[in-house]
């Protein structure tokens, strides 16, 4: 009778697991990552995206300085951590951060905004300019930097700015092959959950 109950509950789980559908975008996928080099992490230490693998990552491009859509994504994508971690699959996946603002965004400011912001989920990339160029042309991300005039009380001061497009994240299974991407700045949390809980346990 164990038996029995013990292949019925193996029998369910592997049916239901079957049946979910991945809910972001899955047009030309699966396909394999592109390769990063020659990049280091917020403590300096070279790594690629094939030190994850038999994880799943959650691969996503920013800068630090960015004032709006920059951090909207980090702190949903900071909240879907948090519920992965509440099903104990805390050391089942990976957050990747990878910089378009290499500049300013050296290893030293990345560790300070991981440890301010609580990322401990959370490896952000950098490196120099020519490398990064490579990374972001292969993930079909545009970089832009330009000069903006802006007021202060009486005084107009150019900034300058930095655009990134598409906003875009990707998800990343254990082997290695993007199977999926959520586009926009405001990601659809419980389904992303649902994805990767999906991908660990397949």
């Amino acid at each position: 009778m164990k038996r029995l109950i013990g292949f019925l509950v193996v029998f369910i789980f592997s049916v239901s697991s079957m049946a979910h559908t991945l809910q972001g975008s899955t047009k030309g996928y699966p396909k394999k990552v592109v390769e990063v080099e020659n990049l280091v992490n917020e403590e300096g230490k070279p790594t690629k995206l094939s030190d994850f693998k038999g994880k799943v990552v959650i691969l996503y491009f920013g800068f630090t300085n960015c004032q709006h859509v920059c951090p909207t994504v980090s702190a949903s994508l900071k909240r879907i951590s948090d519920g992965l971690k509440d099903k104990g699959l805390q050391d089942k996946f990976q957050i990747v951060f990878i910089t378009v603002d290499p500049k300013r965004d050296t290893s030293e400011v990345l560790k300070r905004y991981k440890e301010s912001h609580g990322f401990d989920t959370f490896t952000f990339l950098t490196g120099r300019e020519e490398d990064l160029k490579k990374v972001w042309k292969a993930y079909g991300i545009e970089v832009k930097e330009k000069e903006m005039e802006m007021k202060h009380g009486e005084h107009t001061m150019k900034h300058k700015m930095i655009s990134h497009t598409p906003v875009i994240t990707f998800i990343i299974d254990k082997d290695g092959n993007i199977v999926e991407d959520y586009k926009g700045i405001y990601l659809p949390e419980d389904k992303i959950i649902q994805d990767i809980e999906y991908l660990i346990k397949k």
